[in-house]
């Protein structure tokens, strides 16, 4: 399944463009274009209908890529208890019943919650201790991490259990430790 690397979303003109390309093109080539079903919905209903939209097509996965209010949006969401009723990741046998909750008011309000939403203010780090001294953890890939001497570069995590999950996905991890800054 194919879907958008965006790399910026603006607004000129009543007129939405994004500056994006196709995951499955490559040499990338990202060009920005008038996305005209997003602008429709500018026009028609409005800055809040259009982030909402925006944000459901992240959370749908058709939009990836680049760090903007819609992706901390996203990692509010997935983290919000409430979404459990609406996350089609998990909805197993009742498919097609989680589909039409999604397309319910109560699902409209859950996304404008998290818009407005704010990241924590705790952060987590993952720590080990080597003998050159403290290394923390820098991932490079989903499946490759590397361990750095400099704690300002270090991989932030805004959940705790985001940091445990991390955590969990690697071998001989046990003397890992999680740091709260």
């Amino acid at each position: 399944m194919s879907y958008e690397i965006v790399k910026a979303i603006r607004i000129k003109d009543g007129r939405v463009f994004l500056k994006s390309d196709s995951n499955n093109v490559w040499p990338r080539d990202y060009h920005e274009w008038e996305c005209p079903s997003l602008t429709a919905i500018l026009e028609r209903d409005g800055q809040e209908a259009l982030d909402i939209e925006i944000l459901r097509t992240y959370e749908s996965g058709s939009f990836q890529g680049s760090a903007n209010k819609y992706t901390h949006a996203l990692m509010i969401l997935r983290h919000m208890p409430e979404y459990d009723n609406f996350n089609w990741r998990v909805c197993g046998d009742d498919w097609d019943k989680r589909q039409e909750t999604r397309k319910s008011q109560a699902c409209r309000e859950l996304l404008k919650k998290a818009l407005t939403a704010k990241l924590p203010k705790q952060r987590f780090l993952i720590k080990k201790q080597e003998f050159g001294g403290m290394r923390y953890l820098h991932p490079k890939t989903r499946r490759r991490v590397f361990w750095i001497p400099e704690k300002d570069e270090a991989k932030v995590f805004y959940w705790q259990e985001d940091a445990v999950s991390m955590k969990g996905n690697y071998y001989n991890s046990d003397h890992w430790q999680i740091e709260a800054v």
